[in-house]
């Protein structure tokens, strides 16, 4: 008998729980200076990713998490000023129209909310310098009059994780809390954005969380919350009166750990742990998922064999939790950790520029697994079960009220075959599947409670999907 459980995560926004993201780091994606004076006059390079608008229809982005674009001294999290966006991309006036041509090509725009700390460039920071305990903001920071800092500024406070250009705010000071909260209002209303990816919530507390949500859900009730979160119970941050998901960041390193030593085992504990399975420890919350991000070594650096992107691609687009690709990943972009924090966040190819992948094979191979996925539900919504697992080859099924899809990964360097047991899950024999990612469109049946599928090639898949 098939089995059709409830979704998780009913809390979370429909379009964002069906949503393909594209994550933009602005200030990298834009090639704009690393310094910014806080003098010079706003320079226009928002406009540029207009150039950009047909790539992502053609990828099938339907929401965007753009990085920081608060005025900032440097990377961006390092706030001067929450109500202007940075110098070095424009001003409030040009963003706010390029998120109204988003909106107008159906994408939605979430922003990189970095309240856990400032810049010491920030205005109460200053005040605090120029009048110490005197200041009508001493309470705002976790200060230490009493102690000695490494900047001859007569106290110590904490920073970020240890960085003093980074002071750590007093999110347990109300009048911290209502500034923060009216700057999140503001990008909510009179900017239209669509929700906000929080910095570090992981070193904030979920107090803090419960009322922040209620602020910025009576601004736009339909408003997307995205936690980062790293180690530790996700359940801590996400949650029905909390955030809306979390960065999947443990299931992140399994993806690319279990195809670098062939050991699909460890992804298969990751994504059961996260999955809609009815033992899954996060089976019911939302969690995003992604291959690369802007603090993270991109995939393509990350991976031994460069071949092996493509089973990660597959295994992103069909998996549960929602898809984030990071901009320049899609062209074949490299950039490692090691080498520094600006290497993950070089300025995008142009469109018309000869890409690091040059025959564009990434860009296609994404943009039809964008379509399977938009077009069959069973990839969004459907739940998650394991069905056959070995060292280089892992399938699994989702499925939906009227839809079954059955993804085969290979990630070994020869051409391979599976005999999968589907019966177990309730799959009845004589129900023909189709595979979308093979354009001669072959057909597999389930027979005696079995689907055996042939000829899966090197470091490639298939989707199988079947109606009910």
């Amino acid at each position: 008998m098939m089995r059709f459980p409830q979704q998780p995560a009913q809390w979370v926004p429909d379009w964002a729980q069906q949503a393909l993201f594209y994550h933009i780091y602005p200030l990298g994606f834009l090639g704009a200076p690393g310094k910014n004076d806080l003098q010079g006059e706003p320079e226009p390079r928002l406009g540029e990713l207009r150039q950009w608008y047909d790539h992502l229809m053609q990828l099938g982005i339907t929401a965007i998490y753009f990085g920081p674009v608060f005025e900032s001294l440097s990377h961006g999290y390092d706030t001067v000023d929450y109500f202007r966006v940075d110098r070095r991309l424009g001003d409030n006036t040009l963003f706010n129209e390029i998120v109204d041509d988003l909106h107008g090509r159906g994408i939605r725009v979430i922003l990189d909310g970095v309240f856990h700390h400032t810049s010491r460039e920030f205005f109460a920071f200053r005040d605090i310098l120029k009048n110490k305990r005197n200041s009508p903001y001493a309470d705002w920071y976790h200060i230490n009059w009493g102690g000695t800092g490494r900047l001859d500024d007569g106290f110590a406070y904490e920073g970020w994780e240890g960085h003093y250009s980074l002071p750590k705010l007093n999110l347990q000071n109300p009048k911290v809390r209502n500034y923060i909260f009216e700057v999140v209002k503001m990008w909510l209303g009179d900017m239209g954005i669509d929700g906000w990816r929080l910095d570090v919530a992981y070193e904030i507390g979920p107090e803090f969380w419960w009322e922040f949500r209620r602020e910025c859900k009576q601004a736009n009730p339909d408003c997307f919350l995205l936690g980062e979160v790293v180690h530790g119970d996700y359940r801590k941050w996400v949650a029905p009166d909390l955030l809306d998901a979390g960065t999947n960041y443990q299931l992140h390193k399994a993806i690319w750990s279990s195809l670098n030593e062939a050991n699909f085992w460890e992804l298969k504990a990751l994504v059961e742990r996260a999955s809609h399975s009815e033992w899954g420890l996060y089976k019911d919350i939302g969690l995003m998922n992604f291959l690369s991000n802007h603090d993270v070594t991109r995939i393509l650096s990350q991976l031994d064999d460069p071949r092996l992107i493509y089973p990660a691609l597959i295994f992103l687009l069909t998996a549960p939790g929602i898809p984030c690709l990071y901009y320049g990943d899609e062209v074949g972009m490299k950039g490692a950790k090691e080498d520094g924090d600006t290497a993950l966040r070089q300025p995008m190819p142009a469109p018309d520029d000869t890409w690091p992948d040059a025959d564009r094979d990434i860009f296609k191979v994404i943009t039809n697994l964008a379509a399977i996925r938009k077009g069959h539900p069973a990839l969004t919504l459907g739940r998650y079960a394991t069905l056959e697992v070995s060292d280089t080859v892992f399938s699994y099924l989702r499925q939906q009220s009227r839809e079954i899809a059955v993804v085969v990964i290979n990630a070994a360097d020869k051409k391979t075959k599976l005999t999968i047991p589907v019966g177990r899950e309730g799959i009845p024999d004589g129900m023909t599947f189709t595979d979308l990612l093979d354009s001669q469109r072959p057909e597999y049946t389930v027979h005696g409670g079995k689907l055996a599928v042939d000829s899966i090639w090197p470091t490639w898949g298939r989707v199988l999907i079947a109606q009910i």
